[in-house]
């Protein structure tokens, strides 16, 4: 295409923000995630739910907490959580949705899996492939793994790649096909959206102690991002480090917004170890391998 000049008219048709990010070959995504995702974000519920939903969200969140704090007693039922998310997520949120957060389930689980595994600490295993499996505490065991693994290094120094006795374990990054729920539906809203409320369910059903941990999971993806740096000698798991700093720990944030910017920090991280193991373990997704071959420096978080 030829230089643009005064007063000519700019076409409108042709390729969109899903499209260069699919031909971008630094972005670090999962390319079928990726179109997971664009389905899931075209969606009606995405541009006119999730406005109000996000601000419905933090104000019934801040209301719950308030009237547990003033309470003698804490109200949670984790049994009716497990059942509720199941039945909402089966019933509420889009198949594209479902499909993204359980692949999170597994994505998070694999990338602790690997600093565990190469530092020698025991390592999770929760990796959820169906909805019915988000039972038995699921959401409130994967944020303890995640605290667990951490807590477990003990401070000691990871081993620098120069340093290892062995090779890097990448044998755990491999992702079983998930299976979406084959239940009719009665909406389909999609992932973002369905999560602002998830977050009212989560805070009313969970005591204030296990909403704030929860909560403050989200500030230790820098930790991660370290640790993996110093594994891999990869410093561009620095280069993607949520804002703040960890030791500020905030409880009174967007949660769902933060949780969705959480997902694709892992997607990203998981897509840069499937990098360094080729051809170790073949790729997840035929591809997704080619647009990693060629992994920049530094690569960019994508705010959707």
């Amino acid at each position: 295409m030829g230089e643009l000049r005064a007063g000519q008219l700019i076409e409108t048709e042709g390729p969109g923000i899903w499209d260069a990010l699919s031909g971008d070959p630094t972005f670090h995504f999962d390319r079928r995630a990726l179109r997971l995702l664009e389905a899931d974000q075209s969606r009606w519920s995405h541009r006119f739910v999730r406005p109000p939903a996000r601000v419905l969200s933090r104000l019934l969140v801040a209301l719950i907490t308030l009237v547990k704090r003033v309470l003698p007693f804490e109200l949670s039922s984790h049994v009716l959580l497990d059942r509720l998310g199941i039945w909402f997520m089966s019933r509420c949120v889009s198949e594209e949705g479902g499909e993204l957060l359980l692949r999170h389930f597994v994505l998070e689980t694999n990338v602790l899996a690997f600093i565990a595994r190469n530092s020698g600490v025991d390592e999770p295993s929760l990796r959820p492939v169906s909805l019915g499996q988000l039972d038995d505490n699921a959401v409130i065991v994967h944020d303890l793994n995640l605290y667990a693994v951490l807590a477990g290094l003990g401070g000691r120094p990871l081993p620098r790649p120069e340093g290892r006795a062995a090779p890097l374990d990448f044998s755990m990054l491999a992702v079983e096909p998930i299976r979406p729920s084959p239940r009719r539906r009665l909406l389909r809203l999609d992932l973002e959206t369905g999560m602002c409320l998830m977050n009212i369910m989560f805070c009313l059903l969970t005591t204030s102690g296990e909403y704030r941990r929860a909560v403050h999971s989200l500030q230790l993806d820098e930790s991660l991002l370290g640790c993996l740096a110093e594994l891999t000698g990869d410093e561009v798991f620095r280069s993607w480090k949520p804002a703040g700093y960890i030791p500020i720990v905030r409880t009174n944030r967007d949660v769902p917004r933060d949780l969705f910017a959480h997902a694709v920090i892992h997607e990203y991280i998981h897509a840069r170890l499937l990098h360094h193991a080729t051809p170790a373990i073949p790729c997840e997704g035929a591809s997704s391998c080619p647009a990693l071959e060629r992994a920049p420096s530094e690569a960019r978080l994508v705010d959707f």
